[in-house]
């Protein structure tokens, strides 16, 4: 039948044979898997003769307007090439190879000699995706392996680079053979033959400039002859589940297809409400002068910058105040009255420190008394024990003993009491005499301080050294101690009854747009849900604390809450971008095997984090297309445009 001599009553369709070999090769491609799950090696099913092949003409007498031919372009296209790129597959394909290439460059999965239907197998590393298929393994029978390979990060085929084939017997050593290159693109066809049956060890090591990886195929069986084989494939054999969708893996290399995996998670569903950071109460503070007089800076210093560090209860400034003249005179005469009296404590002083200077003699004099009784009286009792002195000597010598120590005694007592005296009139002049320094004619005695009454930082300096200051009516610093900090949000009235109780929240900032913090998880907690209504907005305040050793939140910045309102433990979670919306229910891909999907419903639950909770359609595990979904959900609306045809 020839297609190109038929006119075609749509002028914006090109002939058949007119679309380009690149759309050929993806309808040709896109044929092999409407009807099966495994492919065939060897089964006249998947065969479709030129006599039964539909026609690649649109319907007759179907007319478009000329604004909706462009819109409809491609999917007839798809349509078109899918069926006339089926039809040219019949003739590709050499007998035992399962994976030969047609004519268009795609590959038709080839006839087999045994008629059975392949093993496929589909696995998964850190790194790669391996989908194989492979004929039911016989002893002494060449045996083709069709091994493609994807890299998990980017969807991209096995460009370059080589496979290692590992075999190994039960209980034997290890056989290897080597393939330089992939036939293509992402395929490698190793060929094994197998001398005896059995069980064996499989792996294959990949090297490519890509990436260098080793996925354990695990066991296969190799069966003593054909019947065998046979027994086997029926006993694995099975329908296929619904709603299959076939795609092959050059289709997804070509769309750059990304797998993502169902995960056990914890997920929070949180609602956004605008907030501001402030500074905590009490950790403000605004330092005004309690009475009129001049801004001077502390005795010690200069006054405090902006940026500054003080401490609580530091002297920040000093207020002097101003005074009339007749209090300055009654300062002079106050001065010097407290002359008069120090020059008088002075003369005190002075004569206990005479009086203590004899004291010291005598005390000196009686020690040199009380020496010289004791040797005296040590003499006599020494010439008493040798007969030598007599009675009333030695009486004398204790008597003069007793004398110097009752002597010396007193002179001890003496000089303590003008030690007592001297630090109880020293005592008495700094309690109640002030220094004449400070009761001068200027009013500097009268300067009052300025203190510091929170630790913190200087973020406000309002005035100069030397101005003028209204009592009480002038801020002259401001404190803020940002070491924690408050964020206020307002929640509407209508959302409280979502918000769990001590609910979780996470914190985002517009001057920092990658950051998330959480708030919780952070150190912080929640400090208050209002009990009042705002009337004007009709909104709660949700205030939460948070700390900022680092600095990074700064008072008065805007922020962005979000504050959970339910929690989903351990729940089923998909990355978000595998959803798909199909007549406003949402469903996902699940891969069956590598190019075979499964259109799922999905029962969504919480979001949280670009993960989305499935409390049904999904399990646990499963892996599901987060890159290319509509590809397939495009190619699952068109089975006819994609399944017939394609050879096995």
């Amino acid at each position: 039948m020839s297609i190109s001599s038929e006119k075609s009553p749509w002028p914006h369709v090109m002939p058949c044979q007119a679309i380009t070999s690149g759309v050929r090769e993806r309808a040709a491609d896109s044929c092999h898997l409407r009807e099966r799950r495994r492919v065939s090696m060897d089964s006249p099913r998947g065969v479709t003769n030129s006599t039964d092949a539909p026609s690649c003409k649109p319907p007759q007498g179907l007319k478009l307007p000329a604004c909706l031919a462009p819109s409809v372009l491609l999917i007839w296209v798809m349509i078109v090439g899918g069926v006339c790129g089926c039809d040219r597959a019949t003739g590709g394909g050499e007998q035992g190879d399962p994976h030969a290439h047609d004519s268009t460059g795609g590959h038709a999965h080839g006839s087999g000699e045994d008629g059975l239907d392949p093993i496929s197998v589909t696995l998964f590393t850190e790194k790669l995706e391996l989908f194989m298929e492979y004929p039911h393994l016989v002893r002494g029978v060449p045996a083709r392996f069709l091994a493609h390979f994807s890299v998990l990060a980017t969807g991209e085929p096995i460009r370059r680079g080589s496979l290692t084939f590992e075999v190994t017997p039960a209980g034997g050593t290890p056989a290897k053979k080597a393939w330089e290159v992939p036939r293509r693109d992402g395929l490698f066809v190793p060929e094994w033959t197998f001398d005896s049956p059995g069980a064996y060890r499989l792996r294959l090591l990949v090297d490519s400039p890509q990436v260098q990886d080793v996925v354990d195929v695990g066991e296969i069986a190799v069966h003593p002859d054909t019947h065998e084989a046979e027994h086997a494939a029926e006993a694995t054999g099975g329908d296929d589940p619904p709603d299959l969708v076939p795609f092959l893996m050059e289709q997804q290399w070509k769309i750059g297809m990304l797998l993502g995996q169902a995960s056990q998670r914890t997920l929070v569903e949180r609602l956004s409400i605008p907030a501001q950071i402030v500074a905590p109460q009490g950790a403000s503070a605004a330092v005004s002068p309690p009475i009129a007089g001049r801004l001077l800076p502390p005795p010690d210093g200069h006054l405090p910058r902006v940026g500054d560090k003080v401490e609580a209860g530091q002297v920040l400034a000093m207020i002097e105040p101003p005074l009339p003249v007749t209090e300055v005179y009654q300062l002079s005469a106050n001065r010097a009255q407290v002359q008069a009296l120090e020059t008088e404590l002075a003369l005190r002083e002075l004569d206990l420190d005479t009086k203590a200077l004899e004291v010291e003699r005598a005390l000196i004099q009686s020690q040199a008394k009380l020496e010289y009784a004791r040797r005296a009286n040590e003499r006599v009792a020494t010439l008493r024990e040798k007969g030598v002195g007599t009675e009333q000597q030695y009486d004398e010598a204790q008597q003069s003993l007793r004398l110097a120590e009752a002597e010396n005694e007193a002179a001890k007592a003496m000089k303590r009491s003008y030690e007592d005296a001297r630090g109880r009139l020293a005592k008495l002049r700094s309690q109640a005499m002030p220094s004449a320094s400070t009761l001068g004619t200027d009013v500097a005695s009268y300067r009052m301080p300025l203190l510091a009454p929170i630790s913190g930082e200087v973020v406000s300096v309002a005035h100069i050294e030397g101005e003028h200051l209204d009592a009480a009516h002038q801020e002259v610093f401001r404190i803020v101690n940002a070491d924690h900090v408050w964020i206020v949000g307002n929640i509407s009235e209508f959302d409280l009854a979502r918000l769990a109780e001590n609910p979780s929240a996470s914190l985002a900032l517009p001057s920092y747009p990658d950051r998330r913090m959480d708030v919780l998880g952070s150190g912080g907690r929640l400090v208050n849900i209002g009990r009042v209504v705002e009337p004007q907005t009709r909104t709660v305040s949700v205030i939460y604390e948070l700390p900022n050793k680092d600095g990074l939140l700064r008072v008065g910045m805007f922020a962005e809450v979000h504050v959970e309102t339910r929690k989903a433990v351990d729940a089923v979670a998909i990355p978000e971008e595998a959803i798909v919306m199909d007549n406003g229910h949402p469903i996902a891909f699940v891969l069956i095997e590598g190019e075979s999907f499964q259109r799922r419903e999905l029962e969504l639950g919480v979001r949280d984090s670009g993960f989305v909770e499935v409390r049904s359609g999904v399990e646990l595990g499963q892996r599901l297309i987060t890159k290319g979904a509509y590809a397939v959900k495009l190619a699952a609306q068109s089975p006819a445009s994609f399944g017939a045809g394609h050879v096995h």
